[in-house]
């Protein structure tokens, strides 16, 4: 059953897309999270969640450390057509608004 997505949740992924359009090359979690200023587990779960947005690879550096790095799936996407990649059931309103 899918659940629907919080505002909140809207907010933080228009932020990940924002920040991963600047970067195409793709940005490691913790960089991606500081950036959008959101937590790091709040990023992972996002990114677990809408894998038709995010893609995730490795990326071995220079010192043979494979760090994975989060990409958009599709060069399309963008924090204005993003919900159509989004399989939901609507939007809910959050409990404090």
């Amino acid at each position: 059953m899918e659940r629907k997505i919080s505002t909140d949740q809207l907010k933080n992924v228009r932020k990940m897309i924002s920040a991963l359009r600047a970067n195409p090359g793709g940005l490691w979690v913790r960089e991606l999270s500081r950036r959008c200023g959101i937590h790091m587990e709040t990023a992972r779960r996002i990114i677990d969640r809408y894998p038709q947005i995010f893609r995730m690879y490795a990326d071995f550096t220079a010192y043979k450390i494979n760090l994975k790095i989060i990409a958009l799936a599709d060069k399309r996407i963008d924090e204005n057509n993003f919900l159509k990649w989004m399989p939901s059931k609507g939007i809910k309103k959050n409990e404090t608004e």
